[in-house]
């Protein structure tokens, strides 16, 4: 497998047809903050059609309990060290190829933090990810990702984005979570 880091806006657009075709339960290219892509090609298929996708984005906020729990962090800390922690906001597959995902969480891990240091000056030392559409994060669990908890999820009828909802529409929406549509949450230490 290699992995392209995306740059070019015609790969841009190849990242995101792939995302809104191929992506099983989230097929929407839109992202807040910052954000570094990889096009994932085989070793023999390289500079032509692509078979997939990997990228990271900032973390999330506000963080989730089982997060805090695992850094050993409040609220506050988390905030002093959250560029040093990116989210695998996606990975998506065009072509399934047996032990690929390993080798490509593999080089995620050694490209990301150069690729992040590069672009926005940050060390980049964790990296997590959130499993949901009915995956069981195997291939994660395959590359040695700890699985650190869930979310506490939020009603199938309702929801709310910190993103993307103004403040009033946030209290017109707030509800608190029932436990559906939880995502696993699973974590990964650099170096």
């Amino acid at each position: 497998m290699i992995l392209v880091e995306v740059k070019a806006q015609s790969q841009k657009d190849i990242v995101k047809r792939i995302i809104e075709n191929h992506h099983s339960y989230v097929p929407s290219n839109a992202s807040v903050g910052r954000r570094i892509d990889w096009l994932i090609y085989e070793d023999d298929m390289f500079p032509s059609q692509p078979i997939g996708m990997i990228g990271i984005g900032s973390s999330v906020y506000p963080p989730p309990k089982d997060l805090l729990n695992k850094l050993e962090l409040s609220k506050s800390e988390y905030k002093d060290i959250f560029n040093t922690i990116s989210n695998n906001w996606r990975f998506c597959m065009v072509k399934s190829i047996k032990n690929a995902g390993t080798r490509i969480l593999k080089q995620l891990r050694n490209k990301a933090p150069l690729a992040w240091k590069e672009k926005y000056g940050d060390d980049l030392n964790h990296i997590i990810t959130f499993v949901a559409g009915g995956n069981n994060g195997a291939v994660y669990k395959a590359d040695n990702w700890e699985m650190i908890g869930e979310t506490a999820g939020l009603p199938k009828h309702k929801s709310s984005s910190m993103k993307w909802d103004n403040s009033d529409e946030l209290k017109i929406k707030f509800v608190k979570p029932t436990g559906e549509n939880k995502k696993l949450i699973m974590y990964k230490k650099l170096k």
